[in-house]
C-alpha cells in the first residue's frame, strides 16, 4: 500500500504536465482510517488507475486479452431476448483473501450467454456462499456452477449450507428448492480457460446487459503474464462453459496488434474484428 506520508495536494511530473496525486492527511498510526481511505481510493478507480496510480504497476491495455472496443460492441441493454436457462458461477476465494467471483446470467432463445449480473468481492466462504444463494434466489436460477479445480466437495457443502440458514432466517422461502449445483472443470492455466471466452466474444456469442465496470476492467486490463487470477473473469469463463460447453473446446483467440486497423468513416468498434454486431 502507498505510503500516506505526503501532504495532500502533492505533485508528481508527468512530462509537461503535472498529475495531482492526492494523498491523505491522516497519522500514520491511525490505521484504521487510512484502510478506510485507501479503500476508497481503489473502490472508486478503475483497476488499470489503481495499479498505475496507488501501487506502481502500469497495466498497458494494449496487451490485454480483449479491448474496451469489444466490450462495449457486446455491451447491449436493450435488445429482447427470451432467457432459456438461467445460471449462477463461482469462482472460490481463497479463504478470503482473494476476489470471490459471483456473476449470474443466462442462454437466451437467440444462442447467445448473456452476462447480467456481478456481485464479485474479496469474501469468505460463508460470505460469498450467502451471497451466490441470494443473487440464484433474486434470478430464479435453476443452476449454480461451480470452478471444481479449486474446493471441490466443500464448495457443495458451504453453498447447501448458506441456502439452509437463508431459509432458516426467512429471506428464502422454506419450499423452495435450490438449484442444482454443477461442477465446471475448467482449463488449467489462466490464459487456456480464458481465451476461448474471449473468443466467443469475439464471435458475438457473448453479451453484457448494460454496463459492469469491474468486470469490463478485469477483462480490458488482464494480461496472458500476469500472475493474479482475477475473480470476475474466471466466474464469467465457468458460466460461459456451462451454458454453452463447446466453448471449452474453442479455439484461440489474441487480442488486436499495435498496428491493428481503426474504424473509419462511421464503422464499428466491430469493425476492428471483422463482424457486426447482430440483432
Amino acid at each position: 500500500m502507498p505510503s500516506p506520508t505526503r501532504s495532500s495536494g502533492q505533485t508528481r511530473s508527468a512530462g509537461p504536465r503535472a498529475t495531482h496525486c492526492p494523498t491523505p492527511k491522516i497519522p500514520t498510526r491511525n490505521r484504521k482510517k487510512l484502510l478506510r481511505w485507501w479503500a476508497d481510493v481503489k473502490a472508486t478507480s478503475s483497476v488499470r488507475d489503481w495499479h498505475a496510480l496507488s501501487q506502481g504497476g502500469p497495466q498497458p491495455a494494449e496487451g490485454a486479452l480483449v479491448t474496451r472496443d469489444l466490450l462495449r460492441a457486446i455491451r447491449d441493454g436493450v435488445t429482447n431476448v427470451e432467457p432459456q436457462k438461467i445460471a449462477i458461477s463461482i469462482d472460490p476465494s481463497g479463504g478470503g483473501r482473494d476476489v470471490a467471483g459471483i456473476v449470474g446470467g443466462f442462454l437466451g432463445d437467440d444462442n447467445r450467454v448473456w452476462i447480467t449480473h456481478d456481485v464479485s468481492a474479496a469474501m469468505s466462504s460463508a460470505e460469498w456462499s450467502r451471497r451466490a444463494c441470494t443473487l440464484a434466489h433474486d434470478t430464479n436460477a435453476a443452476v449454480i456452477y461451480v470452478e471444481w479445480n479449486f474446493g471441490r466437495d466443500m464448495c457443495t457443502l458451504v453453498i447447501s449450507t448458506a441456502w439452509k440458514a437463508l431459509q432458516d432466517e426467512g429471506k428464502i422461502p422454506v419450499k423452495k428448492l435450490m438449484p442444482l449445483i454443477d461442477p465446471v472443470h475448467a482449463k488449467q492455466g489462466k490464459l487456456l480457460r480464458a481465451e476461448p471466452i474471449a473468443q466467443q466474444m469475439v464471435e458475438d456469442r457473448v453479451r453484457l446487459r448494460g454496463m459492469m465496470t469491474d468486470l469490463e476492467n478485469e477483462w480490458a486490463t488482464w494480461q496472458p503474464t500476469d500472475s493474479d487470477s482475477p475473480g470476475r473473469i474466471d466466474a464469467s469463463c465457468v458460466l460461459v462453459y456451462g451454458l454453452i460447453p463447446e466453448a471449452n473446446q474453442g479455439a484461440i483467440v489474441h487480442a488486436p496488434l499495435l498496428n491493428a486497423p481503426r474504424p473509419t468513416n462511421g464503422a464499428s468498434s466491430a469493425g476492428l474484428y471483422e463482424r457486426r454486431i447482430s440483432k
